[in-house]
């Protein structure tokens, strides 16, 4: 028989799609409905069958978001186009499967898992040779495919182990039809889903040791580097969370959607492992530290948490909660290196930094398109922009002031040879920030304030004539 009339039987999760769809409805039900855990446990205990029918039920399937594999499925419409029959055959729920195949509109029929049969590895190879024999081709992306592969007339092979699965089928003589492999699994990825340049944020651990000028004390250098990677592990373990739990509102939107977890790059599974590694690895190195900054870690992360899952929807509290985080990096500084700060510069730091995070705001709601009510997951209007403003820009003039008052106060006095040259500081810091709100308001701030500043060059030569200009007024 001609292999180009044999049917084409298409997997789904991690074939069909960039992810696991099971997963996917998962983070959907513990999101929606957190106390929902114990009945989880009691459909598990029926049978991985029961268990997905339970989940389905509860939640649905949002298949227009799922990130699909394009180039098979203009292979399936193409084959389909020749004349060749094309099958859906899943482990997943049947209705997430049929789901999936009328809204792709490029299958003849589907065989999924009912209410008592889980078709994963030799089960579903038997419901398809009930319906075809060993005469089909078969699209798959794991291990598991392997039984059914081995019992087929053709492959199709994709994921992550295409080269490793492409050399057992050959051992097993099974010809390789075609081959894509996730090209996109690579470190940059990674580099991206743990968001790096995110890492800048913890240089606010070293604030405290600048402003005592204590450069040169090594062993509280080294203690708040070690502090600097235990934030910025712990930090990343969370932006790895928070995307999973985003991943509705990220894929509706117009950036976020091409973020590792959100595009299917990277795994639900593989997201999972990765931020359990890091978490652990951030809070052994937080006890190294020191007991106290463990504490105060512990407290940075129980507010990201909670940030993450519901304070960011509360408008207002969502910004509040932004700039305490920053200054709670400060704090952790302070601990770990026992110097004392002062209020004044933990005032400037709540203001400026709720100012900056006023400025992230205000560029989404800009950058939002007429048609579009609200930010996605977020529960602001465009017509906030009249509140965020005025709030926005307010914070920042209260931050120089506070400035202003620190230069004139008796330890900043004491501490600068000629505490005069700071007030050139201040203009610096009115223009750095005051730039920052007018790019905002013309609607070419990016979508964070971090990356902005990192890029712009203009930015980066005030910063360093900041630090300039504070050198000299502490050792002229």
């Amino acid at each position: 028989m001609n292999k180009s009339c044999h049917p084409l039987i298409v997997d789904l999760d991690g074939t069909l799609i960039l992810t696991d769809s099971l997963h996917e409805t998962l983070i959907v039900l513990i999101k929606t409905q957190p106390f929902a855990i114990f009945k989880l446990l009691k459909a598990y205990l029926q049978g991985k069958a029961a268990f997905k029918k339970y989940v389905y039920e509860q939640v649905g399937y949002d298949v227009e978001q799922m990130p699909y594999r394009h180039e098979l499925v203009e292979y399936i419409k193409q084959e389909r186009e020749h004349g060749r029959k094309v099958f859906l055959a899943t482990a997943a729920y049947k209705g997430i499967a049929v789901k999936t195949a009328e809204y792709l509109q490029c299958f003849d029929g589907v065989i999924a898992t009912d209410n008592k049969h889980n078709l994963k590895g030799i089960h579903k190879l038997k419901a398809i040779q009930q319906n075809f024999g060993q005469d089909f081709i078969y699209a798959g992306d794991s291990s598991a495919d392997l039984v059914i592969w081995q019992n087929s007339c053709g492959a199709i092979v994709v994921g992550n182990k295409v080269k490793k699965l492409a050399q057992k089928l050959e051992q097993s003589n099974i010809p390789v039809v075609k081959q894509w492999d996730n090209s996109a699994f690579s470190l940059v990825v990674w580099m991206k889903a743990i968001r790096l340049h995110q890492w800048l944020k913890n240089i606010l651990l070293f604030v405290p040791l600048l402003i005592a000028f204590q450069f040169y004390d090594f062993p509280n250098l080294f203690l708040t580097f070690i502090a600097f990677i235990s934030f910025s592990l712990g930090a990343s373990a969370t932006y790895i969370l928070n995307d999973l739990w985003d991943l509705q509102n990220d894929r509706a939107h117009n950036n976020k959607k091409f973020r590792p977890f959100a595009a299917g790059k990277l795994s639900i599974a593989q997201g999972i492992t990765a931020s359990s590694l890091l978490l652990m690895s951030a809070c052994l190195i937080a006890i190294y530290v020191s007991w106290f900054f463990l504490g105060i870690f512990l407290l940075y992360l129980l507010i990201t948490t909670l940030y993450s899952f519901r304070l960011k929807q509360v408008i207002l509290m969502d910004i509040i909660v932004l700039s305490v985080l920053y200054t709670i990096r400060i704090i952790a500084g302070g601990i770990v290196t026992s110097i004392s700060l002062s209020y004044s510069l933990l005032a400037f730091s709540v203001l400026i930094f709720l100012s900056l995070a006023t400025v992230k705001r205000c560029a989404e709601l800009v950058a939002m398109p007429d048609e579009v009510i609200t930010i996605t997951g977020r529960g602001y209007i465009k017509s906030d922009l009249d509140v965020l403003w005025p709030l926005g820009v307010s914070t920042y003039i209260g931050a120089i002031i506070v400035f202003g008052l620190y230069i004139n106060a008796p330890d900043t006095i004491i501490h600068y040879s000629k505490p005069a040259l700071l007030w050139i500081v201040q203009l610096f810091l009115i223009y750095l920030i005051g730039n920052l709100w007018m790019v905002t308001r013309r609607g070419l701030m990016h979508d964070d304030p971090i990356i902005y500043f990192i890029q712009d060059k203009k930015s980066l030569i005030i910063l360093a004539l900041i630090t300039f200009v504070i050198s000299i007024a502490r050792f002229l």
